[in-house]
């Protein structure tokens, strides 16, 4: 299963990036191989749809679940529609902390609430 992690840098010391759609990089571990590959969000040089170009590159690459601190509603809508599933994470914490929480099931799903 591919994982997509919004990080602040390139490489395994890379934290938690808040914003899904401004985030500079993009974490992407394999758990059945147990490997990364990182790639720049080309999104977020977009001056708007920032969200939606990044949904669109996880979508791309076949990632199943995306781990970010929060999910504009544009890329919600993309992600939800690539079958991609929405988990949070709190801010700040290092990527390998944020691989170890998914692992034990203790992050939470992100979820629209609708009327």
């Amino acid at each position: 299963m591919k994982i997509a992690i919004s990080v602040t840098a390139a490489g395994e010391a890379a934290t938690l990036e808040m914003r899904f759609g401004r985030c500079p990089y993009f974490a992407v571990y394999d758990s059945d191989s147990k490997e990364f590959e990182w790639f720049e969000n080309e999104g977020i040089k977009a001056t708007s749809g920032a969200g939606t170009g990044a949904a669109q590159a996880l979508i791309n690459r076949n990632v199943e679940v995306v781990i970010s601190g929060q999910f504009g509603p544009k890329a919600v809508q993309v992600l939800e529609a690539g079958k991609i599933k929405m988990l949070l994470a709190p801010a700040n914490i290092p990527l390998k902390e944020v691989i170890s929480k998914w692992q034990a099931d203790e992050l939470k799903e992100y979820a629209i609430q609708r009327f």
